[in-house]
């Protein structure tokens, strides 16, 4: 393809649109391809044009079917309330958009939206097979769709992977046990605690991030040692309200989450027979904590992505610091605290708006983070809600990540995804 510019549009105007924008800006350069914000969408048009202003983008619109059928862009940033990501990304197949960047939880379940009640089988059900619609609808377009779990592009996981293609040469490489959190005192979005917009809490919203990972490494493993993605099995898990029901001063440093959890704890179990355990929390009450350990049958890799002590920051006086942010949800910066500078750098949404932009350019490229991922985590969440419904009795899953066929590029190709370690020779 001859590109002189990559046209990009956005939807949502909130925090992960904020950092989609402020991302493309850091890409590495790309063979003098220049990157054109040229549209967003929000619920409110005021709020596109204030948008518009901050960040440089050419137009705002009033509706996501107008914006593509408009830029006809190359790259579709799906970066809005979890309620909106479905239809969507089927607007955005259908309009023929080249690569559509989806962020997490993929889909919500649809009977949120026409005012329905359900047990948690009948919810994992009806967003499985709603799912699958929109996975159609992007596989018949033939766009590509890269699943935005950023913890996915984290440098720590692109490292881990090249370990394992190197200890796949001495026979090992078999990811053993996975363990990680992400965790902070609550979201501000009011979506948040709003199940029709958010479709969850701490389990469906935070949990996934390290699920990501987790998820992605057992397939990147299969990969390599037979050419089939390891997937998950059964889950087991809980989802609970913990400060709703605590004494109002316990509250004080949080957003009491009312209507979703707070807490989640997700157990995954691999057809392997290997064991993954996430956890995702309301209830960090010094920020965010982004965290992932993996041990396999050679190494054990810890990954600190944030809290990380690379820097340390001791302020007395923490107005000294004016409106500087030093780390994400960070309460206040006086007394010890560790920076993270670059943080979208950091938490691998550069290398994650790279790959779109790459997806863009190359028509045999694919991305790493895909369909594939984005099925096989909407199976683990939603049968966690059912798990915990049940006394946290184990829910399998093979229903799901066994009974829909996926195409070679809609999965990782461990090959391709970088790297970040330099070589003794």
């Amino acid at each position: 393809m001859n590109y002189e510019s990559v046209k990009v549009t956005i939807n949502g105007t909130g925090f992960a649109a904020d950092y989609s924008a402020r991302t493309y800006s850091m890409i590495p350069h790309k063979n003098g391809v220049t990157i054109d914000l040229a549209g967003v969408t929000s619920g409110r048009l005021e709020n596109a044009q204030r948008f518009a202003s901050e960040h440089g983008i050419s137009q705002p619109f009033e509706s996501h079917e107008e914006m593509v059928e408009t830029i006809s862009p190359d790259i579709d940033n799906i970066a809005c309330a979890n309620f909106a990501h479905g239809p969507y990304t089927i607007e955005a197949a259908q309009a023929g958009v080249p690569v559509i960047v989806l962020e997490k939880p993929p889909v919500i379940w649809p009977g949120y939206q026409e005012g329905r009640t359900a047990d948690s089988a009948t919810r994992k059900r009806e967003s499985m097979q709603y799912l699958e619609t929109v996975l159609d609808a992007v596989r018949e377009s033939g766009s590509k769709l890269l699943y935005a779990e950023d913890f996915v592009y984290l440098d720590g996981v692109k490292g881990l992977i090249e370990l394992l293609i190197e200890s796949q040469q001495v026979g090992k490489g078999k990811v053993l046990y996975q363990r990680g959190v992400c965790a902070h005192q609550g979201s501000h979005a009011p979506a948040y605690d709003t199940p029709t917009l958010s479709g969850g809490g701490a389990l469906f919203n935070k949990a996934c991030h390290p699920l990501g990972p987790c998820l992605f490494l057992k397939q990147v493993e299969g990969i390599l040692r037979n050419g089939r993605p390891i997937r998950p099995q059964k889950v087991s898990a809980v989802a609970l309200q913990v400060l709703k029901h605590q004494p109002p001063e316990s509250g004080e440093h949080f957003r009491v989450i009312q209507n979703v959890d707070d807490f989640g704890r997700i157990t995954v179990v691999f057809d392997d027979q290997t064991v993954a355990e996430l956890v995702g929390h309301d209830l960090s009450i010094s920020g965010i904590r982004n965290e992932l350990s993996i041990i396999t049958d050679s190494a054990q890799y810890d990954i600190r992505v944030n809290p990380n002590n690379e820097n340390e920051l001791f302020l007395p006086d923490g107005s000294a610091a004016g409106n500087l942010l030093f780390r994400e949800k960070l309460p206040t910066p006086q007394g010890t605290s560790f920076p993270r500078p670059n943080q979208f750098h950091a938490h691998g949404y550069v290398n994650e708006m790279s790959d779109a932009v790459d997806c863009a350019l190359q028509a045999d490229r694919y991305p790493q983070s895909g369909a594939l991922m984005a099925w096989d985590t909407m199976a683990v969440l939603m049968a966690g809600y059912e798990s915990s419904d049940n006394e946290a009795r184990f829910v399998d899953v093979t229903e799901y990540c066994q009974g829909r066929e996926f195409e070679p590029e809609e999965m990782p190709d461990p090959h391709v995804f970088g790297k970040v370690f330099q070589r003794t020779d």
